[in-house]
């Protein structure tokens, strides 16, 4: 048995010996004693703004699916024992996607992405949990687009400031991220750069100066450099580049990605508030009041740290969220919350340098 509710919201009630259906008697023979049912209030949790992953490092739960395309997505119900998979049943309540091979049944659900860009909904029937305390969650539909990077890589002495092998892992863990996005890139070309003064980025005027160096290749250009007082940085007109340094994460260019998108870094604020509808913004929710069917627990500056565009380097941010979410800019003199470009809805998802 368990103490107390397991959860708060809409219950189940498990009533096999039908107690509550069938027996009317009110004479003294009480025909319950010995019988056993449970009142069940399910924990759900379906997180839109999530780094979950399935095998091979799939990310769940995605804002978007290419056209053709399979995602997956993940609702978690406890106790495991009381709400079996069957019980779990999602469907689609507006939107060109379709199940994948019947995979509409239990906490993972797997969807086909329609031939055509769409906005979808989809919503998860929870054993006779009532429609209105059920969960859903938000996506696009998206034509793939594929973008071209151009790297440079800096070289002092004859010593490259990075392998192409590591270029190599960068865009691998950006193509896994951007997944969400139906975006995937290559590298069109590597070319090695003889320059002692670029090796080092220790000012932005050399930043800009190397940023300089090429410019109209018809994608992005990638100068990988030993060191600078960041990880990653971009620039935009007139000087259109990025830079990644040698150590850094393997998600740092797809964060640099993003700045060529037209998304923006986003401090972690409010410290110390649950996550809320308020903050996350509509198309990053998934129903319920207060915090909603995220973990009860979550602190929306803790939700703001899976965003790919949280400011600061983080090895497991990934999530590119279905719309803006609330946060700082990280600038001193805007010292208040603000909606940022941190996913689909204002993004470009044609980046060019």
């Amino acid at each position: 048995a368990r103490e107390g509710l397991y959860g708060t919201g809409a219950f189940i009630v498990e009533d096999q010996d039908s107690l509550l259906t069938e027996y009317t008697d009110g004479g003294p023979n009480n025909l319950t004693i010995g019988k056993e049912g449970r009142i069940i209030v399910p924990r759900i949790k379906l997180e839109p703004i999530t780094c979950g992953t399935v095998g091979a490092g799939v990310i769940v739960n995605p804002s978007g699916v290419a056209a053709g395309g399979l995602a997956v997505y993940r609702v978690e119900v406890e106790p495991e024992d009381a709400v079996a998979d069957e019980d779990i049943h999602w469907s689609v309540a507006h939107g060109g996607v379709t199940f994948y091979s019947g995979h509409n049944t239990g906490r993972e659900a797997i969807i086909r992405g329609g031939a055509v860009e769409s906005d979808f909904k989809l919503e998860v029937r929870i054993g006779d949990v009532p429609e209105t305390g059920c969960p859903y969650i938000h996506g696009r539909v998206l034509q793939p687009t594929v973008t071209p990077i151009h790297v440079y890589i800096i070289c002092s002495n004859g010593v490259p400031a990075v392998s192409v092998d590591t270029v190599n892992a960068w865009v691998t863990e950006a193509n896994r991220i951007y997944t969400q996005a139906a975006m995937s890139f290559y590298m069109a070309g590597v070319e090695y750069v003889a320059s002692n003064d670029w090796f080092s980025i220790n000012s932005s005027a050399e930043f800009h100066q190397m940023c300089s160096y090429a410019s109209g290749t018809g994608g992005l250009e990638l100068y990988c450099v030993d060191y600078m007082s960041s990880p990653g940085r971009h620039v935009g007109a007139p000087f259109c580049g990025m830079a990644v340094r040698g150590d850094a994460n393997l998600n740092t260019l797809a964060h640099e990605i993003g700045h060529a998108c037209g998304l923006g870094d986003i401090v972690d604020s409010p410290a110390g508030t649950a996550v809320s509808e308020a903050l996350s913004g509509a198309l990053n929710w998934s129903g319920g009041e207060g915090a909603g069917y995220y973990d009860p627990t979550l602190m929306h500056d803790a939700l703001v740290r899976r965003l790919l565009m949280f400011y600061t380097a983080n090895p497991q941010k990934a999530d590119i969220s279905r719309a803006d979410v609330k946060g700082r800019v990280p600038d001193p003199y805007v010292p208040y919350e603000i909606f940022i470009r941190t996913g689909l809805l204002n993004m470009n998802r044609n980046p060019r340098h």
